[in-house]
């Protein structure tokens, strides 16, 4: 098949494959892009180092990955997808089916907390699966074809678009610092603490307070604590390090290859990865937007990724006869999987599998009995996964326009808050990012594109996680990472449907493309040249719709262009133009935002009593504790608040014991947790409701502050083991002799209750 094939038919036997390209030949081509992918895995790698990862550390996560969870990934994958493929396709796929490896392995191993079981369980299958004759001559079987030799350098290009946020986020979050205190992000350290968490006990609770059950979207935590077991690398730099390191290039891999899987053509894969991750939330009011399928501060986000492109090509494998019974079982796996990574990721497939069914009752009802198990297989994952993962918590996710419309960019930039600027602040946000999809609504131009129900799931899919950000609110805006995960749904999309627009204007497509790309930039950058940049709390509405009117008029000037220079197809063309200026619009954004960020200096030096202070004398102490310690001791802290006050309608996130002493804590912190979550159900009032044991807490403080031997054995038959007594709070000269001090620097102490005392 020709770099330029038609899609194949929706219900083809056989997958299409594009030719190298090349005069080379395969193996050529196939040995560049080996080495450029090696390259590229070792200068995103190299980033990590230069910022502070030990490249010992690097290089053990890095074996560990691929002996422990790829090698047995692409086993598993060969033995599921169709006999043509690609070797790309094998590993990104193979990467995604790991993953999930990883995570059961993981989860086995610190429930019975027996370590091996991480590396082992994931070898021992790729051991079956090889030693087995039926399933060994299946992997040997399947065919892999070469990708032209411009294919994986141009798709690892894109992925340089990641790399500023990756700096940013290593002076953001330093694996530690010379002395003195910082400021980290406040959530980094909770996701130190549930890492610790399930590599040591499994997910039995959340580790800084006590039989609160662990209902959250921990699976990459699962799978950071996987790493760091199977070779020795050290939680946060697993977590810090190397695993957003990989992100950029995984994200642009995998959705450039599910693209080519789609279509059968190599260029849709590059296309479809710059408009992953450069493709941002567009908007014409010039500001920061940016709608990237990762997000550092987030290791939840991007690892989901992978996870949901792989369902997405199950799913076409299902749509399209390719695929067996085994791949069959392996979609609700892999959706149980993405559903306990990531929260917003299968609401999104599930809603564009139900998008297929009733657009299939219209255009092809055949495929509606298939329709009917794919949603049955994919909501009920979700289902499990709300009921076993979650525990039945929504984390403070809840249907709440106003709220949601609060949490838009442009809300306090149009004016007065009435209904009417809510709505259209809401409105802009959808449409801005649903922007990135544009080019998928050229696919329902043919009756073999409404047929196709490949299509409606992107496009069900991408419109759903971009109008969740206008129906639901969260108390970290986290509505928002619906949109994110929407983001490679709508860049697949866009390239399925640019393929279709360059087929309906044959010879001519080059016309339409160039007009768009001249003139992308100017949709976004003129509205800002001419009418200005909206600044909060001026301009109003009609400030907003002056910079729509001219970002408009540069569309239909786009178009009119086209049209003269296409006499024989002169309305495709118009409006091939404003597509590709669409989308060269949120491309131009992103570069925008890139170019003129002020860059983001390491982290300056705090007082101890600044808001999420830590010091490194506070980690000292409780790394102390993890050197020291039984996995199961029990742990207590007299610090609960980011801020060293009162615990009393504080703000409850810190989390800096558990994170590094790796282990359970009586009370150390209690957001986010269900009860906090029930407590405070308006959003943000959940992070500043009061600890619903008081007397614990009461018992808890008061005995670092004011010890005695009641509450010592008050204490100790709660099966408190360690006491770290952090300085900023009150606390006694010495707890002794009701507990033994163990440990002692400026910042902290650490006392053991023994039997003794």
């Amino acid at each position: 098949m020709s770099q330029t094939a038609e899609l194949s038919s929706p219900v083809a036997t056989t997958p299409p494959e594009p030719t190298t390209g090349t005069r080379f030949g395969r193996w050529p081509s196939t040995a560049v892009s080996a080495v450029v992918l090696l390259l590229s895995v070792a200068f995103f790698l190299t980033t990590a180092v230069r910022a502070d990862l030990p490249a010992g550390a690097a290089v053990l996560a890095l074996l560990g990955l691929v002996v422990t969870q790829l090698l047995p990934g692409v086993l598993v994958w060969r033995c599921v997808r169709p006999n043509r493929g690609w070797w790309i396709e094998d590993v990104m796929m193979g990467l995604a089916v790991g993953f999930m490896l990883a995570i059961g392995a993981q989860i086995v191993a610190g429930l019975l907390q027996w370590p091996w079981l991480s590396a082992a369980l994931p070898v021992a299958l790729a051991v079956a699966l090889l030693a087995i004759p039926r399933t060994r001559a299946r992997i040997r079987r399947v065919r892999t074809s070469a990708l032209p030799l411009w294919w994986m350098p141009a798709v690892a290009a894109t992925s340089l678009f990641g790399l500023q946020d990756l700096r940013q986020y290593y002076n953001r979050e330093p694996l530690e610092w010379t002395s003195g205190f910082r400021a980290p992000y406040i959530d980094a350290y909770l996701h130190l603490a549930m890492s610790g968490q399930l590599q040591h006990r499994g997910p039995i609770s959340f580790p800084w307070v006590e039989n609160a059950p662990m209902a959250y979207h921990w699976f990459s935590h699962a799978w950071i604590a996987q790493v760091a077991t199977v070779s020795g690398a050290g939680l946060d730099e697993v977590l810090f390090r190397f695993m957003p390191a990989l992100m950029p290039l995984a994200i642009v891999l995998v959705v450039a290859i599910a693209a080519v899987r789609i279509t059968g053509v190599a260029w849709t894969g590059p296309v479809a990865a710059l408009l992953c991750i450069a493709g941002g939330e567009l908007n014409l009011f010039g500001l920061t937007t940016l709608g990237y399928p990762m997000a550092p501060l987030s290791p939840s986000l991007a690892p989901s990724v992978p996870l949901l492109i792989a369902i997405v090509i199950l799913l076409v494998f299902r749509w399209r006869n390719q695929m067996g019974r085994v791949g069959l079982l392996l979609i609700p796996l892999l959706a149980l999987t993405a559903s306990g990574t990531k929260g917003s990721t299968m609401p999104l497939v599930v809603a564009g599998v139900g998008l297929a069914f009733v657009a299939m009752i219209l255009f092809d009802r055949s495929r509606l009995k298939g329709l009917v198990l794919d949603g049955v297989l994919t909501a009920g994952a979700l289902i499990v996964a709300l009921v076993v993962v979650f525990q039945g918590s929504d984390s403070g996710l809840h249907v709440q326009f106003h709220d949601a419309a609060m949490s838009t960019p442009a809300i306090n930039r149009v004016g007065e808050l009435t209904t009417t600027s809510m709505a259209f602040a809401s409105i802009v946000a959808v449409l801005g990012i649903f922007a990135r999809g544009t080019g998928l609504l050229w696919r329902f131009k043919t009756a073999e594109g409404r047929r196709d129900p490949v299509a409606w799931l992107l496009l069900g899919g991408g419109f759903a996680g971009a109008a969740a950000v206008a129906v639901f609110a969260h108390p970290g805006s986290s509505q928002y990472y619906f949109a994110r995960t929407a983001g490679p749904l709508l860049a697949i999309g866009s390239a399925v449907g640019l393929l279709t627009m360059v087929r309906e204007l044959k010879s001519r497509w080059w016309r339409a493309v160039a007009v768009g790309l001249v003139l992308g930039p100017f949709f976004v950058l003129l509205p800002i040249w001419t009418i200005g940049v909206i600044q909060p709390n001026h301009g109003g509405l009609i400030h907003a719709t002056k910079m729509i009117a001219v970002g408009l008029a540069v569309l239909v000037v786009a178009g009119a262009i086209a049209w003269f220079l296409t006499p024989r197809m002169r309305l495709t063309a118009f409006f091939a133009a404003i597509t590709v200026a669409i989308l060269a619009g949120g491309v131009t954004m992103v570069t925008r935002v890139q170019i003129e960020a002020a860059p983001v200096l390491p982290l300056k030096p705090v007082k101890s009593t600044a808001y999420l202070a830590v010091g490194t004398e506070q980690i000292a102490a409780a790394r102390w504790i993890r050197d020291h310690s039984d996995v199961n001791d029990l742990v207590m802290t007299n610090r609960h608040c980011t801020t060293p006050i009162e615990p009393k309608k504080c703000d409850s996130r810190r989390f800096v014991v558990g994170a590094f002493s790796e282990r359970q804590m009586l009370v150390e912190a209690w957001t986010p947790t269900v009860e906090a979550n029930r407590r405070g159900p308006e959003g943000r009032d959940s992070i500043t409701v009061d600890y619903w044991k008081p007397e614990i807490l009461q018992l808890n403080d008061s005995f670092v502050a004011q010890p005695d031997a009641a509450k010592a054995q008050q204490l100790k038959d709660l099966g408190v083991r360690w006491i770290y007594v952090e300085f900023t709070r009150p606390h006694a000269a010495t707890l002794e002799p009701f507990a033994k001090e163990r440990y002692r620097n400026g910042s902290a102490a650490v006392y053991e209750f023994t039997k003794a005392g």
